[in-house]
């Protein structure tokens, strides 16, 4: 999982994930906790790369939003709840 400031600088971080979007939502969760130190804070304008199985996959910001709020409206129940808790881009 890997994100390139404005400076141009690479940020890669490995994350356990289900999927792309998931991979990248949990960027997010990183990078928004308090103690984050030296990741970028992600925005809509944010493209993240995810390398899994020797591909590269490239997910937009604003298309991880969508996914976020998707899922926030669909999951129920336990999963539902603690998913809700993980920060969005906005």
């Amino acid at each position: 999982m890997t994100v390139i400031d404005p400076d141009g600088r690479r940020h890669s971080l490995d994350v356990l994930a289900d999927s792309t979007y998931d991979a990248a939502h949990l960027f997010v969760v990183e990078a928004k906790k308090e103690r984050s130190v030296g990741l970028p804070k992600p925005t809509l304008a944010t493209a993240f790369e995810v390398i899994t199985g020797g591909k590269v996959y490239h997910v937009a910001g604003v298309a991880l939003q969508r996914w976020i709020v998707d899922r926030r409206q669909k999951w129920n129940g336990p999963k539902g709840y603690m998913f809700s808790k993980r920060p969005g881009l906005e």
